[in-house]
């Protein structure tokens, strides 16, 4: 069985383009991939300015737990809703480090009708509803329908 000359030519160049072209895809995507970082880095330092010292106070609280992984903490007219996660061996003591958390943030905000979540529902609208008054994307009375929203879901939970 001979191989011609020309049919291993084409394999080669075959070859060499499919590199080539490997290659050019894999570069062209790491600009865009730098980009979108600097984009969530400049719009996270941006959000931090934006919260309110309360909000803040009340994510710090939460977050001083070791238990804690992250926390959230949006601040509406008549209530302060936290929402927080665990680090992944917590997770059967959800609501036991629910109760801690929301003792602490009692006491620190008295005069507070303060509600706290472990449920990832709650904690990604927070993280929706911020984002759009921040960006001013949002109706005041669309921000009372997401406020309600984020009160049934609260409701579903228990």
């Amino acid at each position: 069985m001979e191989v011609k000359r020309g049919d291993e030519m084409k394999t080669v160049a075959f070859v060499i383009l499919v590199s080539v072209s490997v290659c050019l895809l894999g570069a062209c995507g790491q600009g865009e991939v730098k980009e979108r970082v600097e984009d969530t880095v400049m719009r996270t330092s941006n959000e931090q300015k934006e919260k309110s010292d309360k909000e803040q106070r009340a994510e710090e609280i939460a977050k001083d737990f070791k238990e804690v992984k992250g926390a959230v903490a949006y601040d509406t007219e008549d209530e302060l809703v936290v929402a927080f996660h665990v680090t992944q061996y917590q997770k059967f003591f959800t609501e036991k480090i629910e109760k801690k958390v929301k003792k602490a943030l009692e006491k620190e905000f008295p005069d507070e009708n303060v509600v706290v979540s472990h449920d990832l529902k709650i904690r990604l609208e927070i993280e929706r509803l911020r984002r759009d008054v921040e960006q001013k994307q949002i109706s005041e009375k669309e921000l009372e329908k997401r406020i309600k929203k984020m009160k049934t879901l609260r409701e579903e939970k228990a």
